[in-house]
Order: C-alpha cells, then structure tokens, then sequence
C-alpha cells in the first residue's frame, strides 16, 4: 500500500488510553445500525463484506462519541481510529487499500452529516514505517498501563520492568530514527513513566530513571526543534517591539503635523482676501508631509486611501457628467461593454 493524507501526529500515551477505551466500550455496540447501511457503498468488495460492514459501523459509532471536529482534534481521535483501520486492512484484508475508499464513502453519507467532517481526509493509508512505528509504540502503551493504572498491584515489580523492557526495545530497534514526531512520542511518554516510577524495596529495586535509555538521535532532533522555536519567538518579540516603538514615533509625527495644519488654517479677518489661497498652499504642504510617512505609518495609510478614495469619486463624477452629455446610443453602447493497530482487535 502507498502512504496517503496528512501527515499527522502520533497519539501520546494519554490520549491512545482515553481513544482506545472509548473504542473498546462502543466496538459491539452497532447492532442499531446493521439494518440501514446501504449495501451499495460495498459496490464489487464481495469478500469479507460483513466484516467491512462492521469496520464501517464502529467508525461512526466512534465518531458519534466526540461533540464536533474541535472536540475529536483536542484527543487524536481521527489518527486513532485511522491505525485501527490500517490494521484492520493490512492484517484481515490482504492490504487491500481500496477498502479506505469505502470507509470514506459511509462517512460521507448524506445520513451521516454529523460524522463526515470530524475525520475529512484523514482515514487513509499511512505507510509502512509509520505504520511499524505506531503498531510498537501503541503496543508498549497497553503493556505500561497495566503498571501505570496499578490494575495488578501485586505483581507491579515485574509489570514496570516488562514496561521498561518495551521501551527499550523500541529505542534499539530504530537507533536512527530520522522522525521528529516519533522521537518527541518517545521522549514525552519516558517523562510519563519517570513520574509513575517506584519506590525501592526489599522485593523490587527499580527506578525507570535509572534503566530507561533514549536514542541520542531523537536529542538532537528535539534539541535544533527547540533552537528553532526559541529563535523564532525571539524573533517575533523583537519584531512586535519595533512595531510598538515604530508606532509611537509615527503618531508623534502625525500629530506635529496635524497641529501644524490647524495652525495655518485659524487665521481670519485681515486676511480675507488671501484666505483661500493661504488655506490651500498650508494644507497642501501639511498633506504631502503626511503622504511622505504613507509607507511608514498608519495615519500616511489613511489619509492616502482617503486621498484616493476622493480622486475616485471626482473622476467618476465627471465621466458620468460626460455621458451624460452624450448620444443615447453611445452611452448604451458603453453600458453594455460594461456588463459583459497489532493490538488486540482479533476479536473483531
């Protein structure tokens, strides 16, 4: 199968707990729904029809469980339910892609509105690697929340140190991972069992602090990802500062050279007869000492779309004063110019 869709995250140890209960709870709870799936989505898949009937109905009866798109994005939820498919596909139906193309035509079902945009795009292949990769790390999650949720308490000692081993495993099994995403999956879930370790004791001295290992590929991925966002938020901070700073400078000019525009425009009496003259000469001096800031600031921005806004109008006022002025056919003639996962499912 080729690889497909977004390339979207893997779910963290919190959120594959929370999508897969949610899953096992719902998963033979679908009999309400067998009787109005429309037997043409199948189209000519004939083999294992009833089972990909199934896959259909748990995918909404899932979906239905999150109150919008928003709601389903907080958890994951489109990437959960699109492993559960692929390895649905790839270990009952021969890897048979075509079958993603039913899954997406139940989903887009005009019955369905309430479903079709939460996972729009999203339920498609994800290729091997990334496939691999989610099949181990959704595995050790089941495996370490044995341990983490304190499910066997008796038996805790030897749940951590499978747990552990797990992790392990993953980490010399891909020593040159390559996949940001991947790693920061890794390194966030470490922290999760650092949090969950034990305290030592007589029957179990066992610290995942201590036996915990990490690929110093992933450091360094994560380490230039964090240079990188550290140097980008500096970067906008300094920018937001310039723009702040560069902004007061503007208003002050713009106020020196409003006062300067009332100054010229207050003077009467004597000067009557110049009064227009001096009015226009002032503030047309005043007015193109403020078009100069135009590229700078805001108040040059506004009063050059006002300015334009104004040659708008008078030019439209006299090109319609002047067809008016001319013959009917003429001023028609122009009108018209114009107008022209491998985890547990095997139960499915």
């Amino acid at each position: 199968m080729e690889e497909s869709g977004k390339d979207d995250i893997y779910n963290s140890f919190e959120n594959y707990i929370f999508n897969n209960s949610i899953f096992k709870r719902i998963r033979g709870e679908i009999g309400e729904y067998i009787s109005s799936f429309p037997s043409s989505i199948l189209a000519k898949q004939t083999e294992h029809a009833f089972e990909i009937t199934k896959d259909c109905l748990r995918l909404k009866k899932y979906l239905l469980e999150f109150d919008s798109k928003g709601d389903c994005e907080k958890k994951n939820c489109c990437q959960y339910i699109n492993y559960f498919l692929n390895e649905r596909i790839r270990d009952g139906y021969s890897s048979n892609s075509s079958i993603f193309g039913i899954y997406n035509s139940y989903m887009n079902l005009g019955s369905n509105n309430n479903i079709k945009n939460i996972c729009e795009y999203e339920i498609n292949d994800i290729g091997s690697d990334k496939y691999e990769k989610s099949k181990s790390l959704y595995n050790m999650y089941e495996l370490c929340d044995i341990f983490i949720s304190k499910k066997y308490r008796t038996t805790s000692c030897s749940h951590a140190i499978s747990c552990a081993t797990a992790y392990n495993k993953i980490i010399s099994d891909y020593p040159n991972i390559g996949d940001i995403k991947f790693c920061k999956a890794l390194k966030d879930f470490k922290l999760v069992l650092e949090r969950n370790d034990l305290i030592s004791t007589s029957n179990c001295d066992f610290k995942f602090s201590n036996i915990l290992s990490y690929s110093d590929e992933c450091n360094k991925l994560l380490q230039k990802l964090e240079q990188g966002t550290s140097s980008m938020g500096h970067q906008t901070s300094r920018l937001q500062e310039q723009i702040e700073s560069g902004g007061q400078s503007d208003l002050h000019k713009g106020d020196h050279a409003i006062e300067m525009l009332q100054e010229n425009t207050i003077s009467t009496g004597s000067f009557d007869a110049t009064l227009p003259i001096t009015l226009f000469s002032s503030g047309t001096g005043a007015l193109l000492i403020l078009l100069s800031f135009h590229k700078f600031t805001p108040l040059g921005q506004w009063l050059k779309h006002q300015t334009q806004r104004f040659g708008a109008i008078t030019k439209n006022s006299d090109e319609e004063l002047y067809e008016m002025q001319q013959p009917n056919s003429e001023y028609d003639e122009r009108n018209t110019e114009y107008n022209v996962y491998n985890i547990a499912y095997n139960s499915l």
